[in-house]
């Protein structure tokens, strides 16, 4: 059974209380987005081989720190196919909306793309396009744990209003997550929750 494990963010002075996962099984390991400090990372990693890093979109505040833990671990980043831009684009990937042109040099040869699902080593991964917050969200199913990204929170769901979002294709997510079968829900910010209340959640919103 996988164990994971939460690293808050610390850049920016905490603001923005993103959440990066180490889901570990054994000996291995795979991280779910970018945020967290690459030393705090390090402390949970050890003694295990990180085979991946899943990334639930591509804005500023989960590929902080991407570049440093694709150069420790030497593997690949994982991403929705054409927003590779965002990383070098700090308007794509909204840094620009705290001032931040916020630029990763990726290379492209440590780039895969997702599939609905994915097989990394010990671990199986059912993956979910999940746009509205971003049109590269998606959500992950991992054992019997749903990772949201910014797609929905335990009390709340992403914004809209930024680049590439939109509020029709959030409902459609909504109603998609809804509809998968998981038990425990990680989000990219703030605290866990449970399908039974995010689903209560998701009903409020639609």
């Amino acid at each position: 059974m996988e164990k994971i494990e939460v690293i808050k963010s610390k850049f920016l002075m905490n603001m923005f209380d993103q959440n990066t996962y180490v889901v570990s099984n054994k000996k291995e390991a795979i991280i779910v987005d970018a945020g967290a400090e690459l030393e705090d990372v390090l402390k949970v990693t050890e003694n295990k081989k990180v085979l991946a890093v899943l990334m639930t979109h591509l804005h500023f505040d989960h590929i902080w720190n991407l570049d440093k833990y694709l150069e420790q671990f030497s593997c690949p980043v994982y991403i929705v196919s054409g927003h590779e831009k965002k990383f070098e684009n700090g308007e794509l990937n909204c840094s620009n909306i705290v001032r931040i042109n916020l630029t990763k040099n990726i290379k492209k040869e440590q780039i895969k793309y997702y599939e609905n699902h994915l097989k990394i080593g010990s671990f199986n991964i059912d993956v979910f396009f999940t746009p509205g917050h971003s049109a590269d969200s998606v959500c992950l199913l991992i054992g019997d744990t749903l990772f949201s990204g910014d797609t929905v929170f335990a009390d709340g769901i992403g914004r809209t209003d930024l680049y590439d979002s939109s509020n029709n294709q959030m409902a459609d997510s909504l109603e998609k997550i809804k509809a998968i079968n998981y038990k425990n829900l990680c989000s990219g910010h703030y605290e866990n929750s449970t399908k039974e209340k995010i689903d209560k959640l998701i009903n409020y919103y639609l």
